[in-house]
C-alpha cells in the first residue's frame, strides 16, 4: 500500500520532534522541578514513530500527493503532541486551549490563551519559544535538513509545505537548500540572541525573544511582552531589524554569501518588500502625526515602524496600544496584515511575490484588452514565470478569501460581532496573532468560545500551510490507490 511509504517517513519525522520535546524536560530537571509531562510526551512520540516506521515501507520515490500527505500528517500530529504537555501538567486543562496554544506556537501565529504568562513555569515558556522556532522555517524544511538520501523527489515535500512561487529554486537540490536555509536560520537566531542580551535582556528571555522574532511568531516570555521595551530605542531597533530580516527570502540571503549584497538588491521581490514596508510605515506615521503633538515625532515614528513591521511580517509584537490610534493608522495595520513577507521567509499572509504576480498579470491583461494580439509574459527578476504559477496564484487568492469569508461567518455563529470576527480571522489566517479591540495587544484570546477557537486552529494551520496542502486532501481522487496493495519495488508515476 502506498500509505506505507508515508507512514515510514512520518515516523522518522516524529523521532526528530520527540528529540525536541526532551529539551524542555532537560531544562526543567536542571533549573526547575522536573516536568515529566515532556518525557511522557517524548515517549509517546517515539513509540508512535516506531510503530509507523516498523509498519511502513522505505522508498526514494515520492509523488506530490505523498508530499501533501506527509506534510499535513506531520503538522497535525506535532500540534496534537505539542499540546499534550500543557494538558498533563495542568497548565491548560481544556484540550481546546492546549491545542490552540500548540497550534499558535508551531504555526508561529503568536496568539495565546494563557492570561498571566509570568505565573507559568519557565519550562513551558521555553517550549512555546521552541515551538515557534521549529515551525517558523517549516517543520518539513527542518526535517529535510536532518534526513538524507531521500532522492530528488524530496522536492515535493518542500513544495507541499509552501505553495508560494519560488523563482530560481532548483528542485533536485532541495535537501541541500534545506540545510543551508536552516544554517542561516540558526545563525540569525544566535546573532539576534546576542544583540538582545547585550541590550540588557536576561539570557532566558533573550533566547525566547530570539526564537520568536526569527520565526515571526509573537509569543513572549512575559505578560508585559515587548511593552516594557517601548522606551528602549536599542531594543526596538534590534526587534525591527530582525523582524524585517525574518520577513525576507532566506534563499536570497544565502546568495548574498556568494555574490555579495548585489544579490539582495537585484532581487525584485525583496525590493518590493522593502518598498511596501516603507510606504506602510510612512502612512502610519503621517496618520499618527495628524492627531499628535510635534514634540513626540521621534517616538511616534518608532511606534509606527515597530508596529507596522510587526503586523506585516506576522511577528505579533507591540510597544504601544495601537487600539488608541487614529482610524487611518489602524486601517493601515489591518491592510498590512494580509501582505506578509517574501517567499522563503518565516512570515504568513499572502506574500509579496503573489502581489507582484497579480499586479503584473493584471497590467498585462489590461494591455491585451487594448491590443488583443500582443504577446507578453510575467517576468520575475528578468525570467519568465510559467503560466501554472500565475494560475496557482489566482486560485490561492480566491481560496484565501473564500475561506476568510466562511471563517468570519462561523465566528459570528459563535456569538462574535462582525467587526471582531473580521479582525480575529485576519489575525489567525495571516498568522499575525494580534487583532483589535477586545483582542488587541493588551489582551489574550482566552475569552473566545471553544467553537471559535476550533475555527482559529483551522485557520492558523491553513494559513501556515498555504491552503492547498490541506484542501487538496478533501478531494476524493486524492486517496485513490493509497490503500490498495501493490508491488512496492516498482517506481510510481510522479504526479
Amino acid at each position: 500500500m502506498r500509505i506505507q511509504i508515508v507512514m515510514s517517513l512520518v515516523g522518522k519525522l516524529l523521532y526528530i520532534f520527540g528529540a525536541f520535546l526532551l529539551i524542555p524536560f532537560i531544562y526543567s530537571i536542571i533549573f526547575e522541578t522536573a516536568y515529566w509531562s515532556f518525557a511522557v510526551t517524548a515517549t509517546i512520540t517515539g513509540l508512535a514513530g516506531f510503530l509507523l516506521v516498523t509498519n511502513g515501507h522505505q522508498s526514494k520515490s515520492f509523488s506530490l500527493r505523498d508530499g501533501f500527505l506527509v506534510v499535513a500528517s506531520t503538522w497535525l500530529s506535532t500540534i496534537l503532541l505539542g499540546s499534550i504537555p500543557f494538558m498533563i501538567s495542568g497548565i491548560l486543562i481544556n484540550p481546546v486551549d492546549a491545542l490552540f496554544e500548540a497550534s499558535s506556537g508551531l504555526t508561529a501565529t503568536g496568539a495565546t490563551v494563557i492570561y498571566d504568562v509570568d505565573q507559568a513555569p519557565k519550562t513551558f515558556i521555553l517550549w512555546r519559544g521552541l515551538m515557534h522556532w521549529i515551525g517558523g522555517m517549516g517543520i518539513i524544511v527542518l526535517i529535510l535538513s536532518f534526513l538524507r538520501n531521500l532522492g530528488a523527489d524530496a522536492a515535493h515535500f518542500f513544495n507541499a509545505e509552501a505553495s508560494v512561487p519560488k523563482p530560481g529554486v532548483v528542485l533536485p537540490r532541495i535537501q541541500s537548500m534545506a540545510s543551508k536555509l536552516w544554517s542561516l536560520y540558526v545563525v540569525f537566531t544566535i546573532i539576534c540572541f546576542i544583540m538582545l542580551w547585550l541590550g540588557g535582556i536576561d539570557p532566558f528571555n533573550a533566547l525566547n525573544y530570539a526564537f520568536s522574532i526569527i520565526a515571526t511568531g509573537g509569543l513572549t516570555p512575559t505578560t508585559a511582552g515587548t511593552f516594557i521595551y517601548s522606551d528602549n530605542i536599542y531594543i526596538c531597533v534590534v526587534f525591527i531589524l530582525f523582524m524585517i530580516i525574518a520577513g525576507g527570502n532566506f534563499a536570497v540571503y544565502y546568495n548574498v554569501i556568494h555574490k555579495g549584497f548585489s544579490a539582495l538588491i537585484s532581487d525584485f521581490e525583496t525590493r518590493m518588500y522593502w518598498l511596501v514596508l516603507a510606504l506602510g510605515i510612512l502612512i502610519t506615521f503621517i496618520a499618527l502625526c495628524i492627531q499628535s503633538e510635534a514634540t513626540h515625532i521621534g517616538k511616534l515614528f518608532q511606534d509606527a515602524a515597530f508596529t507596522l513591521v510587526s503586523i506585516q511580517t506576522g511577528s505579533g509584537f507591540a510597544v504601544s496600544d495601537y487600539d488608541l490610534w487614529p482610524a487611518a493608522a489602524k486601517m493601515m495595520l489591518f491592510i498590512s496584515s494580509f501582505f506578509g513577507g517574501c517567499s522563503g521567509s518565516t512570515t504568513g499572509g499572502v506574500k509579496i511575490i503573489r502581489l507582484i504576480i497579480l499586479i503584473k498579470s493584471s497590467i498585462i491583461y489590461l494591455r491585451k484588452s487594448i491590443h488583443p494580439d500582443m504577446v507578453q509574459v510575467v517576468r520575475i527578476n528578468g525570467k519568465p514565470l510559467p503560466d501554472k504559477w500565475i494560475q496557482m496564484t489566482q486560485q490561492f487568492i480566491f481560496l484565501y478569501f473564500m475561506i476568510y469569508v466562511i471563517s468570519v461567518f462561523f465566528m459570528t455563529c459563535f456569538g462574535l460581532s462582525t467587526s471582531d470576527a473580521l479582525q480575529i480571522v485576519t489575525a489567525f489566517q495571516s498568522n499575525v496573532g494580534l487583532a483589535f479591540a477586545n483582542y488587541g495587544p493588551t489582551d489574550t484570546f482566552s475569552i473566545l468560545p471553544d467553537g471559535a477557537k476550533v475555527i482559529a486552529i483551522i485557520d492558523m494551520l491553513l494559513g501556515r500551510l498555504e491552503l492547498f496542502t490541506i484542501l487538496v486532501m478533501l478531494h476524493p481522487q486524492f486517496w485513490e490507490g493509497y490503500f490498495i496493495k501493490k508491488d512496492m519495488t516498482k517506481r510510481y508515476t510522479v504526479l
